[in-house]
This record gives C-alpha cells, sequence and structure tokens, in this order.
C-alpha cells in the first residue's frame, strides 16, 4: 500500500540525455515529436480528455499519491465516462517531478509508459497537471476515435444519434438498445455515415453503438449511457 501513498519520484528525476527532442515545454507537442521519432502518426489534441486529465492530476496532488485507480475502485475509463464521453478504449500515464520535461524524460525511460505513449492505437490525446508541493504531477490520457462527428440528441420523441463510421470495413450501422438490435433509418455505404432513431418509450439505459463488418462480426465503437447528461460531439 506504501507505492499508493507517495510520490514516485525516484525514477522522475532523470538527466534529459535524450536531447531536445523530449524535452519539449507542451506535453502534446512532446508527445507528437516522441511518436514520429517512434514511426507513428501523431495524435489531435481532445478537451474532453484534457478536461479529465486536469481533474484527476488535481485530485493526485491533493493527496500527494499516484494512482490510476480511485478510492471507489474506478478507473480512467470510468472518470471519462462521467465528464461525458463514449469512447470504449482509454489509455493512461501518470507522472510527478519538478518540471514537465522531467516527467516526459522518466516516461521514455520506463518500457510500459513509452508503450502506451507511442501506440499507434491512439488518435487523440489530453493532457493536466496540478502542483503538489514542490512537485508537479501530470496525467496524460489516450483514446482511439472510430466516428466522426458523433452527435447524440434527445427531444420529446425519442433519442437521434448520428455521426459517420471512419473504419473503412464498416458494412453497416448497428445500434443497441438495452439487448435489442436497432437498425440505422439512414445509412450511407459509401460515405459510412449513420442516423439511428429510438422513440423516447422505447429507450432503454445503455446503448452500444457500432457496425457491422464483412464478415459480420459486430465492432464496438461508442457506449452511451442513459439518462443522457453531456455527450461531446466528436471530430
Amino acid at each position: 500500500m506504501k507505492s499508493r501513498r507517495h510520490l514516485h519520484t525516484a525514477v522522475l528525476f532523470l538527466l534529459c540525455s535524450a536531447g531536445p527532442l523530449f524535452c519539449q515545454e507542451d506535453p502534446l507537442s512532446w508527445l507528437n515529436a516522441a511518436r514520429r521519432a517512434a514511426h507513428v502518426a501523431p495524435v489531435f489534441p481532445d478537451a474532453l480528455l484534457s478536461e479529465t486529465a486536469a481533474g484527476w492530476a488535481s485530485r493526485l496532488a491533493a493527496y500527494g499519491i499516484l494512482t490510476h485507480r480511485g478510492d471507489d475502485g474506478s478507473t480512467a475509463l470510468d472518470r471519462y465516462r462521467a465528464d461525458g464521453g463514449t469512447e470504449v478504449r482509454i489509455g493512461e500515464i501518470l507522472g510527478a517531478g519538478t518540471a514537465a520535461r522531467r516527467i516526459e524524460e522518466a516516461w521514455m525511460a520506463s518500457p510500459e509508459h513509452r508503450e502506451v505513449a507511442v501506440s499507434p492505437d491512439w488518435t487523440h490525446a489530453g493532457w493536466g497537471s496540478a502542483r503538489s508541493g514542490s512537485s508537479l504531477v501530470m496525467v496524460m490520457m489516450f483514446t482511439r476515435k472510430l466516428v466522426e462527428s458523433l452527435s447524440v440528441e434527445r427531444d420529446a420523441d425519442g433519442l437521434r444519434v448520428r455521426g459517420r463510421f471512419l473504419p473503412v470495413s464498416a458494412r453497416g450501422g448497428l445500434l443497441y438498445n438495452g439487448l435489442d438490435e436497432v437498425q440505422p433509418v439512414e445509412w450511407d455505404p459509401r460515405s459510412r455515415a449513420f442516423l439511428f432513431f429510438l422513440p423516447a418509450r422505447s429507450l432503454e439505459g445503455y446503448l452500444r453503438l457500432g457496425y457491422r463488418t464483412a464478415a459480420g462480426a459486430f465492432a464496438v465503437t461508442n457506449t452511451i449511457t442513459l439518462p443522457l447528461t453531456s455527450i461531446r460531439p466528436g471530430r
């Protein structure tokens, strides 16, 4: 339990041996420089990920700990969902040190942290930081967005879910309303744009959005918990 209660500073105060590439002040600029060096596509900034990361950094700094789990067992994905996120996969790395560049150096020196930071799976990232005494606590979060311009709108008639699947393997949209399959009322096979409508009387508490592949498999892209609170539109 001791490792959860104290900042892990031992691995964080490293010399900047990697040169200026990994010592940039903007964490996302640093991240994309690191990804380019690893021959991986850069990520786009995401405001919701940054909001969630900043909130967790503030909490960690206030309690003087580094941990991925909340007192109630919640995870980074749980925190992201609570803030209105709908993506199904989230990555998170944490660090503390005297400055951002020291933390970035430590992340690159750690095989586990580096694997997350330069993973080709991610398309978006966000970050947040907070002070804990003389130490800076940083949180960086990652996700992969599979739907462009996701919009979830609810009115008296029901719920409308629209957007466009980015994977070219999408052969048809599908929405699970609880255990019930819902087919799109609009589907464009060329652009993979979709529109689902669910009457108000039929709404369950949990929605899973996804698509069918050519082999007939269902690939989930987003999950939506009702009652609807705050759904952020995708890029």
